[in-house]
């Protein structure tokens, strides 16, 4: 059980240091009779193909040393594997284009089993990179080492082990050949119906969403990537809570997704990229490393949690990071995703259950209206729009395009918008008509600049951007998709520009 007795390096005292000031950083008479569970995302600690060449620096052994403090702390400590275990060999997966093959060498297993790992979950997309060999190789690793893992169809698709008295079940999914199949809902509930049978407390994690960056949010419907199905994540997830899940821990789109508290079990519907030494983009929030630790009591119901916020800067591992900003992003995702959540994320990444009187009505409706009304943070809001908006700086533009892969001027600040709940119009003339009008001169970071069209005779708006930026002398640069892609622009520095302004717009109230 849960000790809070630290071996803290100097690396990691910034991260642990907020557990002082909640609270956390002894133990307690109840934590005792609590259950830990750790979760992280996608690990790939290097791959051999197509050569040793492509191996991490000191061959990996020190990705995972400034974290296994922390994931040696909890009864249960689980990762998605990305690839499969092989020294050589294979029969690699056909593919057209732009497909990427992960191989980790057989001993990098023990990096696992030192870093405090127990549970490993193999159905996902890479597990299949090398075929059946891949497959059966990863299999034999995992067992031979003592690790628990599941997820393939007809071989391992479930898991049963007991830790300190407790009796666990673990199954995993995803939506590629050779996986117990998240599409398949009714199947994974006969799955975690028999496991909670014969467990106390039952696990599941699955692989599935859309990928990338601009899939960060929970649609609740069916999400398609390049033609496949990737599964109903929040269908699914609820369907095997309703069947008798404690925990869903979810991965697959390779950036953090919101947390949800349904029917007093926790999810969490994407942890992110972890530990990925290879060919992965780890920019921006695709960077983020989370470990999410959650506490239940013995019938599996949610006590409370904690999110510690790693970064993937380079190849060499997950680092600690003092802004906490995995803890922010899910924290953000969680109130635009699910306001009605019982659940509540502080910037520091404490989970708690709300009190419903204090902090949020029942009858909560999350509209544009209580988006301009409410207490959320709004100066974080805005720089989380403006940061958002940046990672689009190149794309090209096409007329008519609402994105990603291309926009049109309205058609790129409606689409940064709504990712952050606010829906604005798709056109400039339904956008001007929003919000509240603000001259030149009090311009603010995340407002609308409207100008008119290319024709100087028209005084009708024809283009819009955002300001990203608005120093003590007045310069304002603002952000937009226009004829040379998405850039960013100074107003006052362009002469194109500052003949055409027409007015600015604030969306968010920031009184």
């Amino acid at each position: 059980m849960e000790h809070f007795k630290f071996v803290i390096k100097a690396s990691i005292i910034t991260v642990l240091s907020v557990f002082s000031l909640y609270g956390f950083s002894q133990e307690t008479q109840n934590d005792k009779t609590l259950i830990s569970v750790i979760g992280t995302g996608d690990i790939m600690l290097g791959s051999n193909y197509p050569s040793d060449a492509n191996l991490p620096v000191n061959d990996g052994r020190e990705l995972l040393s400034n974290v296994k403090d922390i994931l040696k702390n909890a009864d249960i400590t689980f990762g998605n594997l990305e690839g499969c275990f092989l020294n050589s060999g294979g029969n690699l997966k056909s593919c057209k284009s732009g497909c990427y093959f992960f191989r980790m060498p057989d001993r990098y297993v023990n990096y696992l089993i030192d870093a405090g790992y127990d549970l490993i979950n193999i159905a996902n997309n890479h597990m299949g990179d090398f075929g059946s060999p891949g497959r059966e190789n990863t299999v034999k690793v995992l067992r031979e080492a003592g690790l628990n893992y599941a997820g393939l169809e007809g071989v391992c698709e479930t898991s049963v082990f007991e830790v300190g008295g407790i009796k666990y079940g673990f199954c995993g999914f995803a939506p590629n050949s050779g996986t117990v199949k998240i599409t398949n809902i009714n199947n994974a509930k006969k799955i975690v119906s028999q496991l909670k049978s014969e467990c106390n407390i039952v696990i599941v994690s699955f692989h599935g969403g859309a990928e990338g960056k601009t899939n960060n949010r929970v649609t609740k419907k069916t999400e398609i990537f390049y033609g496949e199905n990737r599964g109903n994540v929040y269908e699914f997830a609820h369907a095997v809570i309703d069947a008798g899940a404690d925990i869903v821990f979810g991965h697959g789109p390779h950036v953090v997704r919101a947390a949800e508290l349904y029917n007093d079990r926790f999810i969490i519907y994407s942890m992110g990229n972890f530990c990925t030494a290879g060919s992965f983009n780890i920019s921006g929030i695709s960077g983020y490393a989370p470990v999410v630790k959650v506490f239940v009591d013995k019938d599996g119901k949610f006590v409370k949690g904690q999110i510690f916020s790693f970064l993937q800067k380079d190849k060499t591992g997950p680092v600690p990071d003092p802004n906490n900003s995995a803890a922010k992003e899910i924290k953000r995702l969680t109130e635009l995703d699910f306001p009605q959540t019982d659940l509540t994320i502080s910037d520091e990444g404490i989970i708690e259950i709300k009190n419903k009187n204090n902090i949020i009505s029942e009858n909560f409706e999350y509209t544009q209206d209580s988006l301009l009304a409410n207490t959320f943070d709004t100066a974080s809001i805005v720089q989380n729009i403006i940061d958002f908006s940046k990672q689009f700086l190149g794309i090209p533009y096409r007329t008519g395009s609402k994105g990603p892969k291309s926009f049109d001027c309205s058609g790129f600040t409606s689409f940064v918008f709504e990712n952050f709940g606010y829906r604005i119009g798709t056109n400039c003339l339904s956008q001007i008509q929003q919000g509240m009008k603000v001259v030149l001169e009090e311009l603010q970071i995340g407002d609308l600049v409207f100008f008119k069209g290319r024709n100087d005779k028209s005084n009708k708006v024809g283009h819009v951007g955002i300001v990203v930026a608005n120093d003590e002398v007045g310069n304002i640069k603002f952000i937009h998709a226009c004829r040379r892609g998405v850039i960013i622009d100074e107003l006052n520095k362009s002469s194109y520009y500052k003949r055409r302004y027409i007015t600015g717009l604030r969306i968010l109230n920031k009184s």
